[in-house]
């Protein structure tokens, strides 16, 4: 079956198109069905339809005709005419209607004609609490409906649609899978939740958007504003909950105090439910009994609520000190040391005030989230662990650990909350909140700690100064590891960023900056595959993020995407992204902007483009660029020759091809063929496609340019590996410097040099020059 919407949208094309189809959407309450007919409304209002709605309930089950009399009250100008008069009754609620059969009939003609001349879309919402008349009489005409403009959407709880109340054809039934978390936190970020409160809201959900609404509706005003604490499972609200509660608490005392240890047990264990009734001195025939009245499925070991709602509500049967005595017990039953995170969040919502062991506990339980990757609810739970903190340096410990872990989750929202609670005079937190900003906009701050200024970014980072808590200590380290980190890949010494993140050891896994750093290290080093890969990554991981660094990673895909050839998909992508990029990556985006176009036009003027060659980045790397566009601006040759230069002595492939691309339009035809040549060769090996076109422009006047032939028979059995590595060899480089230009280990460089002495006969590095340098001279001769 295709998605929801084009469900939805092939029923209302059938019945725009003259034939009657049906679609049937089932699931839970709170699932969001009524919402699904609000959507298929607005569509069917703007495809000039008719809409007519109804919607059952319990109230007027026992009302004759009160669904029938809602759908068409739309019509009821149109009923005036004599031929309507059975239904002019029905609508007015007439204790006398006229005969069942005349109002079944004449329903089903003004249907048709309604969709005679208008297509038509009727929705009928919980057909399941239709009157019984209304249902009659919609069996009656909805069944012999075909070849009519008539769209009918319809809801329920069972997953098989009451046959008597669809047409005949085309019906389809569609169930409401669970909604994510991410999905149902945004839903109610929209109806002005505060992020932290939405996201505990939408966790206890369980994937249903109506308890989650429900659950926020119920909240203080500070609760809604993320200012208050919440409880584990927030109480809901309304109608629903209200009547929900009475029909619970008609079960009796032994029934309700099962269901309250139930919701208290988050993960479904039997035996903790049953094992802390018992220490709470109930009856354990309780929970049995909840299962005979179907509130609750025992499958082995596990107990599932079979309604949703029932946990939420059943949660707020007793009062307050009666759930923390419950989640006392619950606590008390996980004591195996594998059952620490249970323990510990038992404790939490068993605690009616503050609690060092408390606090220390959850942090553990955030440690080890964060371990294993999710560290969203790491940062979470430290959150809920500075609420137990009994000393505010505690509190604050646990904050910066949040603080580290909500960057690590490019979580915007997290970074401010946990900025505006830090307290903005503790100095001891300004290198956390100068980190928190600039991960926000990207703006470097000051640190004012006085204590902070001595770090030396030339110093190794483990001899950072760090005075303070170990926590300060921590932060102080990587901050002075990114920025050194940072510095370097802005000179496109990736050589350093490398050694950085080898010595490093994997301790700061969390920060994206350093990531991001590493990325943009590959990109100059010309792995643009590894750099592409781990783009995807970085996008992945900061999908939907605000976040500073997520546009640094959509700048650097655009980048890759134009040395890859693809100038059209990078133009594109700097248009969705000039909305909300941050002012200090303008210049950047400029930049990528001007270079896109020179590269899906190669007949267009570098001199059309400045903005391409606007040097950016610092050190050896700036100089090489501002060398390019002096030279490429100026159209002179002598810049472009030292900046191929400098990017060959710091290891940057990809800028000497592109200075190598601007020297062969400035040089004269006896000089471009090697230089086109050499240039190939380059971009080839780092997968550049991005001057192809203008490489081939700048040799029409001169013999078409080919790849060197390995002329020599015994050099044509070496693989590309090895080719490689003689090359690199007969040039001077030993084999670490090998290793290290070519990315590959030093073993790796022994072995292809043991393989190419074999298989050419040799004994020395010299004999190997020899070869290749009679190899060069041949293909250059046969290039003349």
């Amino acid at each position: 079956m295709n998605s929801f919407d084009d469900t939805v949208v092939a029923t209302l094309d059938s019945a725009r198109g003259g034939r009657a189809a049906a679609m049937h959407v089932h699931g839970p309450r709170g699932a969001g069905k009524t919402w699904c007919l609000d959507e298929i409304a607005r569509r069917a209002s703007r495809c000039e339809m008719t809409v007519a709605r109804a919607r059952g309930n319990d109230e007027e089950r026992e009302l004759p005709f009160a669904a029938l009399s809602t759908l068409l009250a739309p019509f009821r100008d149109r009923l005036a005419d004599n031929e309507w008069t059975p239904l002019r009754a029905v609508v007015a609620f007439d204790p006398y209607p006229a005969d069942a059969f005349a109002v079944k009939l004449t329903t089903f003609r003004f249907l048709c004609a309604m969709a005679a001349e208008r297509p038509l879309c009727l929705l009928l919402d919980d057909i399941d609490l239709l009157d019984a008349a209304s249902r009659e009489v919609l069996v009656f005409a909805m069944r012999r409906v075909d070849a009519d403009a008539i769209a009918c959407f319809t809801t329920g709880l069972q997953e098989q649609a009451p046959t008597s109340t669809m047409p005949t054809v085309s019906t389809i039934i569609v169930r409401l899978d669970p909604m994510s978390v991410a999905a149902i936190e945004r839903l109610l970020v929209e109806l002005g939740v505060a992020a932290n409160a939405a996201a505990r809201c939408a966790e206890v959900a369980d994937g249903n958007p109506g308890i989650a609404v429900a659950m926020a509706t119920g909240l203080t005003h500070a609760q809604r504003a993320g200012t208050a604490p919440m409880s584990l499972l927030p109480r809901p609200s309304g109608g629903l909950v209200d009547e929900l509660q009475q029909r619970l608490r008609a079960h009796g005392d032994a029934v309700c105090a099962a269901l309250v240890v139930a919701a208290a047990e988050h993960g479904g264990d039997t035996a903790a439910a049953r094992g802390a009734l018992v220490a709470l001195g109930e009856d354990a025939a309780g929970f049995d009994a909840a299962e005979a009245l179907g509130l609750i499925d025992i499958v082995g070991a596990r107990f599932t609520f079979t309604d949703p709602w029932t946990r939420v509500v059943a949660y707020h049967l007793v009062a307050p000190a009666s759930r923390r005595a419950a989640h006392r017990a619950l606590a008390a039953w996980f004591d195996a040391p594998e059952q620490a995170a249970d323990r510990a969040w038992h404790l939490a919502a068993g605690s009616d005030g503050p609690s060092g062991a408390i606090a220390d506990a959850l942090q553990s339980v955030a440690a080890d989230s964060a371990r294993r990757g999710g560290l969203a609810s790491a940062a979470l739970t430290a959150e809920r662990a500075a609420e137990f903190s009994t000393t505010a340096a505690a509190r604050q410990r646990h904050l910066l650990a949040a603080l580290e872990w909500w960057i690590g989750a490019a979580s915007v929202d997290g970074v401010r909350r946990i900025m505006r609670t830090l307290d903005p005079l503790d100095l001891n937190a300004a290198t956390a909140r100068a980190e928190a900003s600039e991960f926000l906009d990207g703006n470097r701050v000051e640190v004012i700690w006085d204590e902070m200024t001595d770090i030396s970014m030339a110093a190794p980072i483990a001899d950072a100064p760090a005075p303070g808590s170990h926590a300060v200590r921590h932060w102080a380290r990587r901050r002075a590891r990114r920025l050194a980190i940072e510095d370097a890949s802005h000179r496109g010494d990736h050589r350093a960023v490398m050694r950085i993140l080898d010595a490093d050891g994997g301790r700061d896994r969390y920060d994206v900056s350093a990531f991001l750093a590493l990325t943009s290290s590959m990109r100059h080093a010309g792995r643009l595959r590894d750099a592409r890969e781990m783009c995807i990554t970085a996008s992945a991981i900061l999908e939907g993020s605000a976040a500073f660094p997520a546009w640094t990673v959509r700048l650097l895909t655009i980048d890759l995407d134009v040395l890859q050839g693809r100038g059209d998909d990078a133009i594109v992508s700097l248009e969705a992204s000039r909305i909300g990029l941050p002012t200090s990556l303008h210049e950047f985006a400029a930049a990528l902007s001007g270079r896109a176009r020179l590269q899906r036009d190669p007949s267009r003027s570098p001199a059309d483009e400045p903005a391409a060659f606007t040097p950016l980045g610092s050190g050896a790397l700036f100089e090489i660029r501002e060398r390019i566009r002096d030279g490429v601006l100026g159209a002179d040759p002598c810049p472009l020759t030292r900046a191929i230069e400098l990017a060959e002595q710091h290891s940057l492939p990809v800028e000497a091809a592109e200075a190598r691309v601007w020297l062969a339009a400035l040089q004269p035809a006896a000089l471009r063929g090697a230089t086109v040549s050499l240039c190939r060769a380059t971009l080839q090996r780092c997968g550049i496609r991005a001057w192809d076109q203008r490489l081939d422009r700048s040799v029409l006047d001169v013999a078409p340019v080919v790849a060197p032939r390995k002329v020599d028979p015994v050099l044509d059995a070496l693989s590309h590996a090895e080719f490689r590595v003689a090359d690199a060899a007969a040039r001077g480089l030993t084999n670490r410097e090998i290793a290290s230009t070519l990315f590959i280990s030093v073993k790796t460089v022994d072995f292809h040099l043991q393989q190419m002495y074999r298989k050419l006969g040799i004994r020395s590095r010299t004999e190997l020059a020899v070869r290749m340098t009679n190899f060069e001279q041949t293909a250059k001769g046969d290039r003349r």
